[in-house]
């Protein structure tokens, strides 16, 4: 979008079933052929880049419907039998500085809402809006705050209608709310530690590494981390922006700083907080903090140790797995299921 070249922007906003991608899967198209995205492959993407370059032609943004039992063939090997609809728009480059302020947003961890409009008796198709959490009622898409405020708050891209009784006309706007990234803290970054770094990454947390020696918090040692800090590890945890959409993993190379780091971090309203460790060394920390009254036993308890998923994980790479796909399981569902701590 930057260098001015020639596309046409398809992204899929609404979709059913068995699907490649879900509402917010998106690809740019290049007259040239190139693509940059994707909407999944195989028919859906096929059909979406045959849309879009016609849409080059004519100028004008379009949405389709499409059906996967119903198109291309078995050697597509995506014979999903879902429901797309997918709006095609050569015109982007006239919202670049809206799509600019979206990527600014996530990047400043400032929630808020894209709009993009699908079917309108006032604006054009393909038009974009931004609008930050705090002023969502300037959206001028016709569309009443109090629903836009329950499209947010719900956090999932798609597009959403509304019949007019005054008239025929319909309103229909694609939304696409900005969630900013789950946060990583990780406390460490021996072997575990980068490990479960890159396992962030992939899963799409913002991940900030925290270590008290150059050697190893550095970019060369953590190219995946968004946030490498170098300092006391318990002293630079406790001037970390802590909320309930953060998740603390432990892992520093030694008892005393393990606890340390989990004093300094106890009475956050963290997600999650796990540390790594066998259930005598969790035991000896978690006595020791409620004894002094440096801790509740309520606050304690929410503390994940030993950590991991059991699935009897033995190498640096397998114990990262286990811890990573516990935080998925918090992220995801809200909470421990029974019995998932139990990898020591």
């Amino acid at each position: 979008m930057e260098n001015g070249r020639s596309f046409s922007m398809a992204e899929v906003i609404w979709s059913s079933g068995s699907t490649p991608q879900k509402a917010g899967a998106m690809a740019l198209f290049e007259a040239n052929g190139s693509v940059w995205g994707t909407l999944g492959g195989g028919c859906l993407e096929a059909e979406s880049r045959q849309r879009a370059l016609e849409a080059l032609d004519s100028g004008q943004a379009r949405v389709f419907d499409l059906k996967l039992d119903e198109v291309g063939n078995w050697d597509d090997g995506l014979i999903c039998g879902g429901r797309v609809r997918v709006m095609v728009d050569p015109n982007a480059q006239e919202n670049r500085d809206v799509y600019r302020q979206f990527v600014a947003a996530g990047r400043e961890r400032k929630p808020g809402l894209l709009a993009v409009i699908i079917r309108h008796p006032d604006l054009t198709p393909g038009r974009a809006f931004w609008a930050p959490q705090h002023k969502l009622e300037a959206l001028p898409v016709g569309i009443e705050p109090d629903v836009i405020h329950q499209f947010l708050k719900a956090g999932r891209p798609g597009a959403l209608r509304i019949d007019r009784e005054e008239d025929d006309d319909a309103i229909e706007v694609y939304l696409e709310p900005m969630i900013p990234r789950p946060r990583l803290i990780i406390a460490g970054a021996g072997n575990i530690g980068r490990t479960t770094a890159h396992q962030g990454f992939l899963l799409g947390f913002e991940v900030t590494v925290i270590d008290d020696r150059p050697l190893y918090a550095n970019r060369d040692n953590l190219p995946d981390a968004d946030h490498v800090i170098c300092g006391d590890i318990a002293g630079e945890m406790s001037q970390q922006d802590i909320t309930g959409d953060t998740y603390i993993v432990i892992v520093t190379r030694g008892h005393r700083r393990d606890r340390a780091v989990l004093e300094s971090c106890i009475h956050s309203p963290a997600a999650y907080i796990g540390m790594i460790g066998s259930r005598r060394k969790s035991k000896l920390i978690r006595d020791s903090l409620v004894k002094e009254n440096t801790a509740t036993q309520a606050e304690i308890d929410r503390v994940v140790s030993p950590m991991g998923l059991d699935i009897g994980a033995e190498s640096v790479e397998e114990i990262a797995l286990s811890i990573a796909s516990q935080l998925v399981g918090v992220r995801r569902r809200g909470s421990l299921d029974a019995g998932s701590k139990s990898f020591s």
